[in-house]
């Protein structure tokens, strides 16, 4: 609702005006300043509406304050005007219906008065809040009737003749080009915004040139084209930041916010969402702050951070359906059904999504009911329907074949050649099509899903060098979107849908066969693997960027913690009053929400250097490989578990070892022999036997699919020595909760006759190995004792004794969160043993307990430890969440992160008492001069001599440096 008149009212009268307590002395001061009469009222209002643009509450005081003074002189000319900019800032807070009366107030107060323009001009205002409840044709309507009336000087030259007149209908046709932006109507808001401007220019009045620019950027942005839109909205912000419009100037941060996502350039967009987000902190305008928090969201769904877009959406979606803005409400539940099908919600998604697509064509907005029906079109493909899944996704492309809608064609024909497929000519045709589409749009992400698709359709073909080609331009794509991101939590999530281009290459590389060949594949793997990890490693990405440097993000952080500790505690000690599924759902609330303020803290972190840039050349890699150890790295391609295996300097490839699904059901049913040990002491006495033989059978099924096949190739390289030969095991996907020291071959474990350690990936286990420790030995021992763990103290103890220069603290004054942060940095030797937490659901808030408080895995990478030994003595400390990009999510990443060389963690819930004895007997290895995996797997021995159940020895692995 746009205004038109400047006044020159002070900005030092206004607050003075609004500073006296009482209508009695806003008059007095009204008197004194020569303005309590109809003409200064007037003025005061001009200013009120001027204010609007910048600062909504107090536009709406003084307008309230102007009306109220009216009354008491009587001088009706000025309510009317008073009421309408009433309307204008209820509008701007969300208040629709508010609006809606006041703009029906003001209309009458201005007939009564025979100001026929003015009551005219109301249905401007009456325009934008029926374009935000929905109802687009009065919406469409009221801007006729404008039009109408005004027919004789809606053209530039007549205007001049009557500027008030044509400023009326200039911004007629700007309010409704925006009621035709939101049906989806392109070309026809962008000639209703043609006709604006150059009225506008008719009148002289630049000033207006702004909103234009504003207004036709949000259009080109839906026709994808990224770069002009980009240029309109940081025109429009300059205008706008020059005339201190705080409002105007946060509306268009958060469009070139959208524009930097469509671009692929997340961080920046991130930043300008950050802009807005303080430009609007202090203003009363509820509406624009409603579509900044759903506008986030979309970004944290291009992030792949599904949980924190869904905690987005749902927030958006309660606050947009109670102000009435349909076609925002709509654009949220279109993305709330895209992340709980990326959750695999798929019951809950198809609701929503009928939703969105009932409003999106009550509007009859045919390019984002278009979009809707895709998504609709991948959950029938989830479910098993790719019959109902083509004929929906047909639908959609047939909904925007006959305009410019290029966006949605895109990514019609994109979904039609996924279902189409392995039927290689129907989707080549459709592949084609987005192409020659696509190269009109200039959208790297667009570009990266379609060269994947091309590629596979090459590879499906047997056109291997053109699939090689388009593969490994997908993956260099991918890989330059993801080096420009600064957040380490979006870097770790960015690939999670885009590995396709991986598998195929390495699918690809393997097929020729051939030494080289494996090599190639064997690197293309290892750009697949814990890529975000390497770059935090190496410093490309500082995890330190985190802390929050604005005062109110950082109480807002401080309060949900405090919140989420409390629930943890609650958790830890199974006494709370609530259920535990209502306490597992107010963790997941809280831990979404402090996810969302850390992204926000760090949204202005410095840009990164881009990415890791080692050497991951094939003849790089063979550099890398352990000259004393057998390297064993694994890789899921599709439901294929695959091994490269390296042995001084040569690589060998293992095909088809077994099935993920297949493992992924062994891997449940070894969590299953974990939980038997609940049941308590008692039952596991008297069936011990059983116990173990159930537990030997599930290691051996995983001996059979994962090691066995490889004998035969290391056969003749662990010949008979002093030392058992050394084994580096790089797991993948799901392999990565498989305890592979504890396999069993029917005789053996596999621990027996090898020292095991492990690591991501080849490259973070040469960065490791590179680490070294700090010139001053400096231990640092935590023993955090309860009812539940009572040896924790003991095991502190024990441990202490064997290192140098330790500090130990146990007691509760002690062994605390300060203490830790304070004393932990600098430390060659780091023990923590405690309670541990692991979070499935949210694993980077997986957490350690200490006395006053937990110590999550977010905060630990706050850490300095570099090149520290790291041991968390806790249950399930290394347990971790893998990410597709074989994204390690947990309390290993974020030790690892924080600098250490080697860490050892667990894999399941611990025993107190034996891990207090293993613990004891490692560091008096370590004491000795063993080496680190060395004396791990002498102190596994030695348990195991005692305690013969893989549940006692075998829940610590060591990882990194050996």
């Amino acid at each position: 609702m746009p205004d038109d008149d400047d006044s020159d009212i002070s900005p030092q009268i206004i607050e003075s005006l609004l500073a006296q307590p009482t209508v009695e002395q806003q008059s007095a001061f009204l008197r004194s300043a020569n303005l309590l009469d109809a003409g200064g009222l007037l003025k005061l209002l001009d200013e009120a509406a001027y204010l609007a643009g910048s600062d909504p509450g107090k536009a709406r005081r003084l307008a309230d304050l102007g009306a109220e003074a009216a009354q008491i002189i009587h001088a009706p000319n000025v309510i009317p005007r008073a009421t309408y900019i009433r309307a204008q800032t209820h509008a701007i807070n969300a208040e629709y219906d508010a609006a809606l009366d006041l703009i029906a107030a003001a209309r009458e107060g201005y007939k009564a008065l025979g100001q026929e323009l003015d009551a005219l001009r109301t249905n401007l205002g009456l325009i934008h809040v029926l374009q935000e409840l929905g109802r687009y044709q009065e919406a469409l309507d009221a801007g006729k009737v404008i039009l109408d009336n005004l027919e004789a000087a809606s053209q530039p030259e007549a205007a001049k003749a009557s500027p008030e007149r044509g400023l009326v209908a200039a911004t007629a046709y700007q309010n409704t080009g925006r009621c035709y932006e939101q049906m989806g109507r392109y070309d026809e808001a962008l000639a209703a915004y043609a006709a604006a401007e150059a009225i506008f220019l008719a009148l002289d009045m630049s000033d207006r040139i702004g909103d234009i620019s504003n207004n036709r950027g949000i259009v080109l942005l839906s026709l994808g084209r990224g770069r002009e839109a980009l240029a309109a909205f940081e025109a429009a912000a300059s205008i706008f930041a020059e005339a201190d419009l705080a409002l105007f100037h946060a509306q268009t941060q958060i469009n070139i916010g959208d524009a930097h996502l469509l671009l692929g350039n997340y961080t920046r967009g991130l930043e300008a969402f950050e802009r807005a987000r303080r430009l609007l902190a202090p203003l009363e305008a509820l509406a624009d702050k409603h579509v900044l928090l759903l506008d986030m969201a979309d970004a944290y769904l291009a992030l792949n951070l599904y949980a924190e877009a869904l905690a987005a959406y749902r927030e958006a979606d309660g606050l947009l359906q109670a102000a009435g803005m349909t076609h925002d409400r709509a654009r949220a539940l279109w993305g709330m059904g895209s992340a709980l099908i990326a959750q695999s919600q798929f019951e809950v998604a198809g609701q929503i999504l009928a939703q969105a697509e009932s409003l999106f064509s009550a509007a009859d907005n045919t390019p984002l009911l278009s979009s809707v029906l895709l998504e609709q079109a991948s959950l029938l493909a989830a479910r098993g329907d790719r019959g109902a899944a083509l004929t929906t996704a047909r639908r959609a492309l047939t909904l925007v074949s006959g305009d410019d809608w290029p966006v949605q064609q895109v990514y019609a024909h994109i979904r039609i050649a996924d279902l189409l497929l392995p039927n290689t000519g129907n989707a080549q045709a459709h592949l084609r099509e987005a192409r020659k589409l696509s190269d009109r749009l200039a959208l790297p992400h667009l570009r990266a899903r379609l060269n994947q698709r091309l590629g596979h359709l090459h590879l499906l073909l047997n056109q291997d060098q053109e699939a090689q080609k388009v593969l490994q331009t997908a993956v260099d794509e991918i890989e330059q979107l993801r080096g420009i991101l600064s957040q380490e939590m979006a870097r770790t999530s960015f690939v999670r849908d885009k590995t396709a281009a991986y598998e195929d290459l390495v699918q690809l590389h393997l097929a020729r066969g051939g030494e080289e060949n494996t090599w190639q594949a064997f690197a293309v793997a290892e750009r697949a693997k814990s890529r975000a990890l390497v770059d935090l490693l190496t410093g490309v990405v500082d995890a330190r960027a985190a802390i929050p440097t604005d005062p109110e993000l950082a109480a807002q952080l401080q309060l949900k913690q405090a919140g989420l500790e409390s629930v943890y505690n609650e958790l830890l000690s199974g006494q709370g009053k609530a259920a535990l599924s209502e306490l597992y759902g107010r963790a997941v609330k809280l831990e979404q929400e402090i996810s969302r303020l850390r992204l926000q803290v760090t949204a202005a972190a410095p840009a990164p250097a881009g990415q890791f840039d080692g050497p991951l050349t094939p003849e790089a890699l063979q550099q890398q490989l352990p000259s004393d150890a057998i390297l064993v790295t694994y890789y899921i391609c599709g439901d294929e578990v695959l091994a490269f295996v390296g042995i001084r300097g040569k690589l060998k490839v293992a095909r088809r070892l077994g099935l993920a699904s297949s493992a992924q059901k062994l891997a449940q049913k070894l969590a299953m022999q974990w939980e038997r040990f609940r049941a308590g002491p008692g039952f596991v006495a008297r069936h011990m036997p059983q116990l173990e033989q159930s537990t030997q059978r599930v290691l051996a099924a995983l001996y059979d699919e994962l090691i066995a096949p490889l004998e035969t190739i290391w056969a003749g390289s662990t010949g008979e020595t002093a030392s058992p030969p050394k084994l580096v095991v790089v797991p993948h996907g799901i392999l990565h909760q498989v305890p592979f020291h504890a396999l069993f071959d029917g005789k053996q474990y596999l621990i027996d006759r090898f020292e095991i350690s492990y690591a991501p990936s080849l490259t973070v286990w040469a960065l490791c190995q590179k680490r070294t420790a700090p010139p001053a030995r400096k231990a640092l021992v935590f023993g955090v004792a309860d009812s539940l763990i009572p040896a924790a103290a003991a095991e502190a103890k024990a441990v202490a004794q064997h290192l140098d220069g330790v500090t130990v603290r146990t007691r509760e004054t002690e062994a605390t969160l300060a203490a830790l942060q304070a004393e932990a940095s600098g430390c060659s030797v780091l023990h923590l043993a405690c309670h541990g937490l692991f979070r499935a659901d949210n694993p980077m808030f997986s957490s350690l307990r200490l006395h006053d408080g937990w110590l999550m895995a977010v905060d630990a990478m706050q850490f300095e430890l570099s090149g520290a030994l790291v041991t968390l003595s806790a249950c399930e400390s290394g347990r971790s969440q893998v990410m597709a990009g074989d994204e390690i999510i947990g309390l290993t990443r974020a030790f690892l992160g924080a600098g250490a060389s080697t860490l050892v963690v667990s894999l399941w819930l611990v025993q107190d008492e034996t891990t207090m004895t293993l613990m004891g007997n490692w560091y008096e290895q370590l004491k000795r001069g063993t080496g680190r995996a060395a004396a791990l797997r002498a102190a596994q021995l030695s348990l195991k001599a005692v305690h013969p159940h893989p549940y006692y020895w075998a829940p610590f692995v060591l990882v990194g440096q050996r």
